[in-house]
């Protein structure tokens, strides 16, 4: 076992020894955010960081899956797979080939990855498992490459990025100028209302990619600021499941709405200063939730969803709380919450 913080061990240079090695192994950051990378025999199995993106939410943007398709894996996995990873019980299943997962698992794990590197302050972790503990993925990832392009990312973030709330259009023709397809992705999405994270989303690419994509070609005179303002409606996520936040995360924001996602209770009452038009609620504590929120008079004007295999019961009546049927569906979800929009 290693433990050691990021002032004495280089996360890029241990997960290198570990390749070097072909190590079975664990490592856990634990900072400002929290992040897992597994190998087997050296080579990455899975990498992800919370908050950061699923690897289902990866399978939805990139059009392998449906939303009620993930959510219905999420739950199989839980109820009689557990230990399976998602992407291993998707192709199990037939519902996904083996390239499809390969392609979700190498963005999430770029994304994850870059994400990490560019930490400066926390606590590593790395930790041994034997190979029968681990149900491992078809195919797994070189570590090296895999590094080698995450800090290529990395460094280009680095080097400038547009607000995730900015507005763009296109000014002139694209198709005069040399493009990557990664750009022409970007380009597609500008519509001149959409913001940067709904695009983001949309393009299937890692967000802070597309902030650096749209930041070069704003200085290369190919987009300008969008003469719109659009006023998307503000939306809190309260929601126990990881997942179920980070699909409403990628619904939404795909449909023109802003979304703030919060792990708890506390964190939500601290963004309801922002003062949220819908508030959607899933987990045990969801009546505790309703009954806080609407004591505060941010709360008391936002509508209220309850996310649930059945209508909220008796004692969710006073609170004046909807209801948004379980497995989430992308338009009954999208129908429930026109109404924010206030006839826009």
């Amino acid at each position: 076992m290693i433990r050691a913080t990021l002032e004495e061990l280089d996360l890029g240079e241990l997960l290198k020894a570990l390749e070097a090695n072909r190590k079975n192994a664990v490592v856990t950051f634990q900072g400002r955010i929290y992040g897992r990378v597994h190998l087997l025999g050296g080579r990455i199995l899975y990498a992800r960081t919370e908050p950061g993106p699923h690897l289902g939410e990866y399978l939805v943007r990139l059009g392998h899956l449906s939303l009620e398709e993930v959510q219905e894996l999420v739950e199989r996995q839980g109820r009689e797979n557990p230990g399976t990873p998602l992407g291993a019980l998707a192709l199990e299943l037939g519902l996904i080939g083996e390239e499809e997962l390969k392609e979700a698992l190498w963005a999430q794990v770029l994304e994850a990855l870059a994400t990490l590197l560019g930490e400066k302050e926390g606590e590593i972790l790395a930790e041994p498992f034997t190979e029968g503990s681990q149900v491992a993925l078809p195919e797994t990832l070189d570590t090296g490459a895999a590094l080698m392009e995450a800090a290529r990312r990395l460094d280009e973030w680095r080097r400038g990025q547009v607000d995730p709330d900015a507005v763009f259009q296109l000014s002139g023709d694209p198709t005069r100028h040399p493009l990557t397809p990664e750009a022409w992705a970007v380009l597609e999405q500008l519509d001149g209302v959409r913001r940067a994270r709904s695009v983001a989303l949309l393009s299937g690419l890692p967000e802070e990619e597309v902030y650096h994509l749209l930041y070069e070609l704003l200085g290369r005179g190919l987009i300008r600021p969008s003469a719109l303002a659009p006023e998307d409606p503000l939306v809190l996520v309260l929601a126990e499941s990881g997942v179920v936040r980070r699909l409403l995360l990628y619904l939404l924001e795909a449909h023109r709405f802003r979304v703030q996602l919060a792990k708890d209770l506390e964190m939500a009452l601290r963004l309801l200063k922002e003062r949220p038009k819908g508030i959607i609620l899933q987990g045990e504590r969801a009546l505790e939730a309703a009954r806080r929120i609407r004591a505060l008079p941010e709360g008391r004007l936002a509508s209220l969803y309850l996310v649930s295999e059945t209508p909220p019961g008796l004692l969710f009546r006073p609170l004046r709380v909807l209801h948004l049927p379980k497995p989430l569906r992308s338009q009954e979800v999208l129908k429930a919450l026109a109404p924010l929009r206030g006839g826009t």
